[in-house]
């Protein structure tokens, strides 16, 4: 295990988290807004068990909302994208717990109020996946039921999000609804820009370790490599470059594997927007 990796890794996890429930607690609970996924359901019941005079804090509904959920993860999915996940939703639950009840930093301007929100979640949940994890909840169902059922996870997302904004339009006023979807799209459009956790991506490695990087790459991932050999134009010493398209998520671990190998090695990615040819598509790892 290359342990000033993982430190980065739980490093940018806290960070996402931590924009990601700042934007709950000061932007979308605040304005009477539903957020999506799970934490949109955390913020039903909660509602729900205030209706029959109980006050249960939000942190605390998130966590024991996510424990099956964990267990799915566990069973279904690798276990060091849910242990990540894991630590999330412990800080998560801290979190909103501290800052429950906050005053909406914008007052009456529910408009900017959904906005702002839409934008922390979106940076959050970015930092999150572009760490190789998630911030837990639907994430973590909507992997496990793509795996089992060869669904697409925005179709999963979808539908959870669809029946939460329902719940929202039946439950509180219509502006209320709109408000909700509108930060349903600004976080959406956010992580699309930002990161897609399946988007394809090409890498370029150029690296003297050409063939044990390949051995390594090749034996962890289901991918294919072209090796191209090569002569450094300042230095005119051999090297050897590795080609290849993967998936947006895989690019934190296999850079991992790379620099472990080959601390100098030069590594770019560049967006793939068309492909023909065979691409297994990976669940998250």
């Amino acid at each position: 295990m290359n342990i000033p990796f993982e430190i980065k890794r739980l490093f940018w996890v806290s960070v996402g988290t931590i924009i990601f429930s700042l934007g709950i607690s000061f932007f979308v609970i605040p304005a009477a807004l539903i957020p999506g996924g799970l934490t949109g359901i955390s913020l039903l019941v909660q509602y729900a068990f205030l209706q029959l005079g109980i006050s249960i804090n939000l942190g605390i509904i998130v966590v024991v909302l996510n424990i099956p959920v964990m267990i799915i993860g566990i069973k279904g999915i690798s276990k060091t994208f849910v242990y990540y996940s894991i630590y999330s939703i412990l800080l998560q639950g801290v979190l909103l717990g501290i800052f429950d009840a906050q005053d909406n930093l914008f007052g009456n301007d529910i408009l900017a109020a959904s906005i702002f929100g839409g934008l922390a979640i979106g940076v959050g949940a970015s930092i999150a996946l572009k760490s190789g994890t998630s911030l837990g909840g639907m994430d973590i169902v909507s992997q496990y039921v793509s795996l089992k059922k060869h669904i697409s996870i925005g179709f999963v997302s979808i539908i959870v999000n669809g029946f939460i904004l329902l719940l929202a339009l039946l439950i509180f006023d219509a502006p209320i609804a709109f408000y909700t979807l509108l930060t349903f799209v600004v976080s959406n459009l956010l992580i699309d820009q930002l990161h897609t956790a399946y988007k394809r991506v090409r890498l370029d490695i150029v690296t003297t370790c050409g063939d044990d990087v390949k051995e390594a790459l090749i034996k962890q991932f289901i991918r294919g490599i072209t090796l191209i050999n090569g002569i450094g134009a300042y230095t005119g010493q051999p090297r050897q470059i590795l080609w290849m398209i993967t998936q947006s998520h895989e690019v934190y671990d296999i850079k991992k594997i790379v620099i472990e190998m080959d601390p100098n090695a030069f590594i770019t990615m560049t967006p793939v927007r068309h492909l023909n040819g065979k691409f297994n598509q990976v669940i998250m790892k």
